[in-house]
């Protein structure tokens, strides 16, 4: 009894692991290219950000789906793709008018760089609350295959 207990916290650990892992990845991907975009080739921090957030939702995206929910097959466009697009565009308004106020009073480099990271933040933990309830997948359904393989363990157990 005390596993089926312990075994959704051992879940949810490993799946906000997960997402942190794709956040990581994503952050480093997306910063490089926002300091490519600012530093090297001479954009304003506004249009930087929005290169570097569209880019790096296209992976953020087909990660988070993939590797952090474990979801394959169709996209739903209303359950999954909709809402993710939502919540990134939320996260490139917020991070692209921080990265473009930090152009205008800092000029060009790692201060446009920590004011867009700073604006994902805010909005990340938000994401993860919303997209972990939009892909999780239905409990019942796990439920029911703990059951049967309980059943079927259940000979060797008494």
């Amino acid at each position: 009894m005390d596993e089926s207990t312990s075994s959704p916290l051992a879940g949810r650990g490993r799946l906000a692991g997960r997402y942190v892992a794709v956040s990581v990845f994503n952050t480093v991907f997306s910063q490089s290219l926002l300091f490519l975009a600012n530093s090297v080739w001479g954009w304003g921090g506004g249009w930087s950000n929005a290169f570097a957030a569209v880019i790096a939702s296209i992976p953020a995206y087909l990660l988070s789906r993939a590797w952090v929910w474990e979801k394959s097959g169709t996209h739903s466009v209303r359950r999954e793709v909709i809402p993710f697009w939502v919540i990134t565009f939320i996260g490139l308004v917020v991070s692209t008018a921080a990265a473009e106020i930090a152009d205008r009073l800092f000029g060009a480099g790692l201060l446009v760089n920590l004011a867009s990271l700073g604006a994902y933040f805010v909005v990340w933990v938000g994401k993860f609350i919303v997209l972990d309830r939009l892909f999780a997948p239905d409990s019942t359904a796990t439920d029911s295959t703990a059951t049967d393989s309980t059943t079927t363990d259940g000979e060797n157990a008494a």
